[in-house]
Parts: C-alpha cells; structure tokens; sequence
C-alpha cells in the first residue's frame, strides 16, 4: 500500500465540485493507494517522469507516485479543458 499525500492547492480545486462527482473522485484516488497505475492512467507528457493522471468523467486527478518511496502526491483535481495540464 502507498502512502497518500495531497497538496494544499487541490483544496482550491474541489471547492467547486459537486458533491456526487467529489465522491467519485475521492473514490478513484482511494484506489491509487493500492494500485498507483490503474486501468485507464495515462502518462502525463512534458517530460515529466513519473507524473500521470485519470479521468473521471469531466474531471482529472493529476498525481505523481514513487515507488522507492511507496508515495502517492496528488497534485491538482481539475474540469478538463485546454489549461488542464499546464
């Protein structure tokens, strides 16, 4: 099992959300704790390694993971649009 850590920025991000689509959300990143790379991650491009997201319906959990360190970070929840993943 990993070990979850949430950003202080991501509060930002849900603020907005409702209440069924912040469960859902909130169910999917209880899955990472378990299984970093479900079915349905993708590879967040930019060279970024070992950075990675998922949707959820409109929504994209951003997060990074180590494995050394049995670390989870989410780093932002956002309505994907075009400045999603900047």
């Amino acid at each position: 099992m990993y070990n979850l850590i949430v950003k202080k920025s991501v509060k930002k991000d849900i603020e907005d959300i409702n209440r069924d689509d912040l469960q859902r959300i909130a169910d999917n990143i209880r899955v990472l704790k378990f299984n970093p790379l479900p079915p349905g991650v993708k590879k967040i491009k930019k060279g970024k390694e070992f950075y990675y997201r998922l949707r959820q319906g409109n929504f994209r959990i951003g997060y990074r993971f180590d494995s050394t360190e049995k670390l989870i970070e989410i780093i932002y929840v956002r309505r994907r649009s075009e400045r999603t993943y900047l």
